[in-house]
């Protein structure tokens, strides 16, 4: 039992983390707290605002706070090109952050109850093709961010090859979200139009390219 500790700690950091958010929203503290206020003191911090900005997307996957929300509001208070800066460094930090916490604390663990043959010959896969699979993942935006990062830790996928295709694959997606998020200061401009038209082709096209993969399995199968 003793060798199984880490992973019950993990576990345990992530059920404290969800029921800290149901308590804060069942107490109403959500209601309370004031995005106008917030966002003209992040503005007025000027870099200093920015720094705050990445250490709270940093810290992020420890309390399970979704990324998305988060990206849109840096490109509504810091704009379209220091949102995506700030977005980049704080998503990519947080991310190896959370691969590290569960390579450490998790992998050992998880290595232990890997019976399957089926899974062991894919987590040998992921060791093997990690690059390309972390980088797939990273642009597909129907994979969870965070779920990516902590399935990573778990598995084979080396260290570089995660850090290299995470920090590359997370650029697409910042833009997109920072430059709707931006446009949000001038809704119906065409402005926002044209934010609203790029997300809909950043997520329209994997579902597409998702499709045609599927096609060709089942016409191979």
């Amino acid at each position: 039992m003793a060798r199984s500790k880490p992973l019950w700690l993990l576990v345990s950091w992530f059920v404290v983390a969800v029921l800290g958010i149901l308590i804060l929203k069942w107490t109403g503290v959500w209601k309370h707290v004031d995005v106008n206020w917030i966002t003209r003191w992040l503005r007025d911090l000027g870099f200093v605002g920015g720094f705050l900005y990445i250490l709270a997307y940093t810290l992020r996957p420890l309390v399970l706070f979704p990324a998305t929300p988060l990206t849109l509001y840096g490109g509504y208070v810091f704009g379209a090109f220091w949102g995506t800066i700030y977005d980049i460094i704080g998503a990519g930090a947080g991310a190896l952050l959370s691969f590290y916490i569960t390579r450490k604390w998790g992998r050992n663990s998880f290595q232990r109850i890997l019976r399957s043959p089926k899974l062991q010959m894919f987590d040998q896969k992921s060791a093997e093709k990690g690059f390309m699979v972390v980088l797939y993942m990273r642009l597909m935006p129907f994979f969870p961010f965070d779920g990516i990062s902590y399935g990573a830790g778990l598995s084979k996928i080396r260290f570089w090859d995660y850090t290299w295709a995470t920090m590359i694959g997370i650029i697409p997606g910042a833009i997109v979200y920072n430059v709707f998020g931006a446009s949000l200061n001038d809704i119906w401009s065409w402005k926002f139009l044209g934010a609203v038209a790029m997300y809909a082709v950043f997520a329209i096209v994997p579902l597409m390219i998702r499709k045609r993969q599927s096609r060709k399995q089942k016409q191979l199968a």
